[in-house]
């Protein structure tokens, strides 16, 4: 495999990471919201009728706090993965960079 390819796979390798962490945000941002449903509908049964009431009642549970956690994980490792794929990027381009100065180089004094 030469360099160039083998920078291209470094760079697709990250791709079903990607694709894994992205469904696991949206799973996890849908658990958020039925969990904050679920629980507006039991403040409604414990006589919270407002809706501002039933939003307080529904945020202090422990519960919604840690699927909201989850979520933040989730976030964090995106982050993680773009930082590695700007990473590879900046790595890339330097390569190719360096391989355009040799070939010129070379060009130039007939190496």
């Amino acid at each position: 495999m030469d360099n160039e390819e083998l920078w291209m796979h470094k760079i697709r390798v990250l791709g079903p990471l990607f694709e894994k962490t992205e469904r696991e945000l949206s799973r996890c941002d849908a658990e958020v919201k039925k969990l904050q449903a679920t629980l507006k509908l039991k403040a409604l049964g414990e006589g919270k009728k407002t809706s501002s009431a039933q939003d307080t009642w529904a945020e202090a549970q422990p519960e919604l706090f840690e699927a909201r956690l989850k979520v933040g994980v989730v976030k964090g490792a995106l982050a993680n993965l773009k930082i590695q794929l700007k990473s590879l990027e900046v790595g890339f381009e330097e390569w190719r960079t360096n391989e355009v100065n040799v070939r010129e180089e070379r060009r130039r004094y007939g190496v």
